[in-house]
């Protein structure tokens, strides 16, 4: 069990880890990204602010050279030399404009490059901004696991130093509902039950027991014990003598029997488990047995006076669920006979 245990913790730490390393490298990546999108909104403008003037020049200097060589006249016509220094001047000039409108057309495919960038960026820091919280909370789900596992380590590290003291209280069953009824119908004990059957009644030992880590195998050898093998209280549901008491006048009615076993094994797991709170059992407390407010019957639950006096089954008894002296060694007696039925003894 402290093996398991440790193996859980070994697994919820590096779940833990890795969520941590997811959320680190997004909030990395995102800073990365937001660096990135900010030097290009510096760099977009400065290529596009060229790119235009670039083109002012040219359309400045093609302004002029019109302007310059007007309309050429007879003379000038006649005149080789000239000629020929316009058609230079022209051949210059269209040279100048074409290189500088290639210049420009560079400008502007790498400012629209730049942009691209910048779009795809922008959407990639939109991703992350949705990213980040959600590893936010992957992360502490994770670290709530950890603490989980961490608390599971010390209940079954102290449940196997227990075990040298006895039979504890909490734990997973042995028995299946199946080996449970085998045994008791081995008995030839007559249940009086109402609207379930054993076989009903022991899966919801086991079930209930499993929902709050109690050993439901070992709640039913404990009810077999109170109702005299379920012949006594099945109308009442109540499988456990709860409400009964020296001096008492009646015991609590149930109105179901999952009522009855889960007051059963939720009062089993307060007995048993010092640490044992409202908030960490499956199912809210009995409202037949802690009380019908929540409110109420939660405080009930987690101020219950007796919370972890009996851990082990060997410490039930002599005020401890019931003020009979032997009552610890009658139950676990009937546990011990379902145990070795099952084993063949």
């Amino acid at each position: 069990m402290v093996t398991r245990a440790r193996e859980k913790l070994q697994a919820a730490q590096s779940e833990a880890h890795a969520a941590d390393n997811r959320y680190r490298a997004a909030l990395a990546e995102r800073d990365e990204t937001q660096a990135a999108i900010a030097d290009l909104e510096q760099q977009i403008p400065v290529l596009r602010m060229q790119e235009a003037l670039l083109r002012a020049e040219v359309a400045q200097r093609a302004a002029a050279l019109y302007k310059s060589s007007g309309k050429p006249g007879v003379l000038d016509i006649l005149d080789s030399e000239h000629a020929d220094e316009a058609a230079r001047r022209a051949a210059f000039t269209r040279a100048t404009e074409q290189y500088d409108t290639t210049r420009a057309g560079l400008l502007k495919a790498a400012g629209d490059q730049l942009e691209q960038k910048q779009h795809e960026l922008e959407q990639r820091r939109a991703e992350l901004d949705d990213l980040v919280p959600r590893l936010e909370q992957e992360q502490a789900t994770f670290e709530a696991k950890v603490a989980e596992a961490n608390k599971a380590l010390e209940v079954a590290e102290e449940i196997g130093a227990l075990r040298a003291l006895g039979e504890p209280v909490m734990g997973p069953p042995v028995l299946s509902p199946i080996e449970i009824v085998a045994w008791y119908r081995s008995t030839g004990a007559k249940p009086r039950l109402s609207g379930v059957t054993v076989d009903q009644l022991a899966q919801m030992f086991v079930e209930e027991g499993l929902a709050e880590n109690v050993r439901g195998d070992f709640a039913f050898a404990q009810s077999y014990i109170e109702t005299g093998g379920f012949y006594y209280n099945g109308a009442d549901n109540n499988f456990a003598g709860l409400g009964f008491c020296d001096g008492c006048k009646s015991e609590t009615v149930f109105p179901t029997a999952r009522d009855g076993v889960r007051a059963q094994i939720q009062h089993l797991r307060n007995y048993s488990d010092k640490r044992s709170r409202t908030a960490d059992l499956h199912n809210a407390p009995s409202p037949y047995w802690y009380g019908q407010d929540p409110a109420r019957a939660a405080s009930n639950f987690d101020t219950f006076f007796a919370k972890g006096w009996a851990p082990t089954w060997q410490m039930m008894g002599k005020g401890n669920w019931a003020t009979d002296p032997n009552y610890a060694g009658k139950v676990i007696g009937v546990y011990n006979r379902m145990v070795e039925f099952n084993k063949g003894g």
